[in-house]
């Protein structure tokens, strides 16, 4: 199918949602092979005014638009879109080809947080008024003295892409920052902003490998890599897994390996980034770094393994708590779309 087709497609659905606050994502108005599933084409939806949440209103209004349209085969809504992590979607098949179309819902309590803070920062370099964020900008340029010296004339939201795989660790800032800062001179500074329950600083890949359909534990998957840099014992991991679903099978017993503290604080780095502003929000105040290579090292250096939490009858979470002198860190290996087997990794800070 050619390109002008998708963009006829993405434009239909344009005329389609727009009454209900909702557009085809600027970045792909063409849409995009799906997310996981490369054999779909993916479009996803996003509210115009992410304040109002008319999810359910598209949701339903799509409902009546797509069955109506015979052109369209096996028209189906998902609950869980099979190319997100937890956004809903209406799946169908056109002229012999699958599309999948995603509904991201309203921002959330964190993204609200995000929007305001914007706001807030662009009318602060423009008037220099408002004492709160006074100190928040105060506390960057006590961090890094060249931000101090820098002249910045406005605030914008930085979309795109947030992968990083391939992407050097001091380029890090720019995906890992959700507010850019422009200075006169043309210069950006990128913001990792946090609210006060903002505990989770990145998410890594490859979880989705550590078992096969059968939950049989896949020990040379780049999720058991990952496993096996932190010491766990995939053996357990197995026998919790096994516990839960009931599965009575002889396993092969795998070698328990030691933690590998060189590359724990490989995957630190590439975790945290650098060259950003860490601002969160917190309880009194806030907490604000400069992340560079100083930081950095302070951050990913002698990481020790505290505990380990294996999966059981409770709980199909695998749990890595470690720590510094600097940070306590608690990694979790999760399913993050409510199946059984892990799909999802996050690191998080426990102070």
């Amino acid at each position: 199918m050619s390109m002008e087709v998708y963009e006829k497609i993405g434009e239909n659905l344009n005329s389609i949602v727009k009454i209900k606050n909702y557009r085809v994502a600027p970045l792909y108005p063409k849409g995009k092979p799906g997310t996981n599933d490369k054999s779909v084409r993916e479009f996803r939806l996003q509210l115009i005014n992410k304040n109002d949440d008319t999810s359910q209103a598209v949701i339903d209004h799509l409902k009546m638009q797509l069955r109506k349209d015979t052109s369209l085969e096996s028209v189906t809504f998902n609950s869980i879109s099979p190319n997100s992590s937890k956004f809903p979607s209406y799946s169908f098949t056109f002229s012999g080809l699958k599309f999948d179309i995603i509904i991201a819902r309203g921002a959330n309590a964190g993204e609200k947080f995000e929007v305001r803070t914007v706001k807030t920062l662009d009318t602060y370099f423009k008037t220099r008024t408002d004492n709160e964020t006074s100190e928040v900008v105060n506390m960057m340029s006590e961090s890094y003295a060249p931000f101090a010296n820098a002249e910045i004339v406005g605030a914008v939201q930085r979309t795109g892409s947030t992968k990083k795989e391939g992407v050097p660790i001091d380029k890090l800032g720019a995906i890992i920052g959700d507010i850019i800062l422009t200075d006169n001179q043309g210069g950006e500074w990128y913001i990792s902003l946090k609210d006060i329950n903002g505990n989770t600083f990145s998410s890594y890949s490859g979880a989705a490998s550590l078992f096969d359909r059968e939950g049989n534990l896949q020990p040379n998957s780049a999720g058991a890599t990952f496993l096996k840099t932190f010491g766990v014992d995939l053996n357990k991991v197995q026998a919790g897994f096994d516990e839960r679903g009931n599965i009575n099978k002889v396993r092969p017993k795998l070698a328990v390996p030691r933690a590998n503290a060189r590359e724990i604080e490989k995957i630190f780095n590439r975790a945290w980034g650098m060259n950003y502003f860490y601002v969160r929000r917190m309880r009194t105040g806030w907490k604000v770094f400069w992340l560079g290579k100083t930081k950095l090292d302070k951050l990913s250096q002698n990481i020790k393994i505290d505990d380990i939490r294996y999966p059981s009858s409770k709980s199909k979470q695998i749990t890595i708590l470690c720590s510094n002198t600097v940070e306590d860190y608690v990694i979790e290996l999760r399913n993050s779309k409510a199946g059984e087997y892990p799909n999802d990794t996050k690191f998080k800070v426990k102070k």
